[in-house]
């Protein structure tokens, strides 16, 4: 790829990273071993669950292309997701964000055009991930000295996003970006999706970025106010919450220098002083990022947070640290060129999901996957 130029890339229209899915052995959109691993999670999921159970999907970068090798295999996917979803009387599906492949605006727009089709139907809740603004598009592979490959807040919003209102989603009132959370009202759960690719836009003199969301993990003051102002306050007692976002500040990722992370571990002490029912009155990072959080979470509902769930990494990690949830990252759902571990096609292996069921008696969260990988179990307190 380093040796493209400029004009070449501008030929091509697009930056695969290897995220093209590669040949297809046949064009079934449902074949047999996709529907005896949908057969064997329904199974699972159905011994899991009782009438203080809750159950969902999540799946997280899919990076979509619009070819028809990445069509069949995305038809296969949430072919998959629907006929569990189905026998299992669910209906959300939770995604992780980098939904779709990097390139032109035309080809950006049409990706997420597709994709839109591919989930019609489908109750689906997005959040936000480092691919998803097409910002990067221009400054290293394009070289343009502006960004008028990137797509806005809204132009996202519109394309991906604008059927939560009628889900119940909850924005920001005087939200431009597209973090949100939703109402599980019977079982008295709230969803919250934080966008942790909330940078600022600064723009140098020849109209670039200064700062990119392909690289860049950051949160605004305007999104940690709501999240702590509105977002975790309830007017009774008695909830519990779920968090997504697409990375999220594993101890193991931020004990390493110059990670991308590192912007975000405020996050981890917010959440160690909401459980506490503590206060926190702290200014943290600098300059552009700087975050003040000032708040006394004593006066406060009783809620608990019983999960973080995350993507981005393109690998399964659970975290389970002292008083904090369980810290959930979840795997690539779709195969690609470089991703060849654990991924074969022709076998269940080329996709990759999770089929979340949260005992809510036994405090414990099973997480069936579908595909790749193995099932997994986290407790929380």
């Amino acid at each position: 790829m380093a040796s493209i130029t400029p004009e070449e890339y501008k030929k091509i229209g697009y930056i695969n990273f290897g995220y093209i899915s590669p040949a297809l052995s046949d064009n079934n959109t449902y074949p047999d071993y996709i529907a005896a691993a949908v057969n064997e999670a329904v199974e699972k999921i159905q011994s899991y669950q009782n009438r203080n159970s809750v159950t969902f999907g999540f799946m997280t970068d899919i990076h979509y292309s619009d070819t028809f090798n990445h069509n069949i295999r995305t038809k296969r996917l949430l072919n998959a997701y629907k006929e569990i979803s189905k026998r299992v009387f669910s209906n959300m599906l939770l995604m992780g964000g980098d939904y779709v492949n990097d390139g032109c605006k035309e080809y950006k727009i049409n990706n997420y055009r597709e994709l839109r089709a591919h989930l019609d139907g489908i109750n689906y809740y997005p959040i936000n991930g480092n691919h998803d603004d097409n910002s990067i598009w221009d400054r290293y592979f394009i070289k343009s000295d502006n960004s008028e490959n990137m797509l806005s807040s809204d132009e996202l919003y519109n394309l991906f996003y604008n059927h939560l209102p009628s889900h119940q989603a909850n924005f920001d009132e005087k939200n431009d970006g597209l973090y949100y959370y939703c109402n599980d009202s019977l079982n008295k759960i709230r969803y919250i999706f934080l966008d942790v690719c909330d940078i600022p836009k600064i723009l140098n003199e020849k109209g670039q970025l200064k700062y990119l969301k392909q690289h860049t993990f950051a949160m605004s003051q305007k999104q940690v106010d709501w999240l702590i102002n509105k977002a975790l306050k309830f007017d009774e007692d008695g909830w519990e919450i779920i968090i997504l976002a697409h990375d999220w500040p594993l101890s193991s990722f931020i004990n390493k220098a110059n990670n991308e992370e590192a912007r975000l571990a405020f996050l981890n002490e917010i959440i160690y002083t909401y459980t506490k029912k503590g206060s926190l009155n702290e200014i943290y990072l600098e300059d552009e990022f700087k975050i003040r959080v000032k708040i006394d979470f004593s006066t406060y509902k009783t809620a608990k947070i019983i999960a973080v769930f995350a993507g981005h990494h393109h690998k399964d990690l659970i975290e389970c640290t002292g008083n904090f949830p369980p810290y959930i990252i979840t795997a690539n759902a779709m195969m690609y060129d470089n991703v060849p571990v654990l991924r074969e096609d022709g076998k269940k292996s080329e996709l990759l999901f999770d089929m979340v069921t949260i005992d809510r008696k036994k405090h414990r969260i099973y997480l069936t996957r579908v595909g790749a990988g193995e099932d997994r179990i986290a407790d929380y307190r």
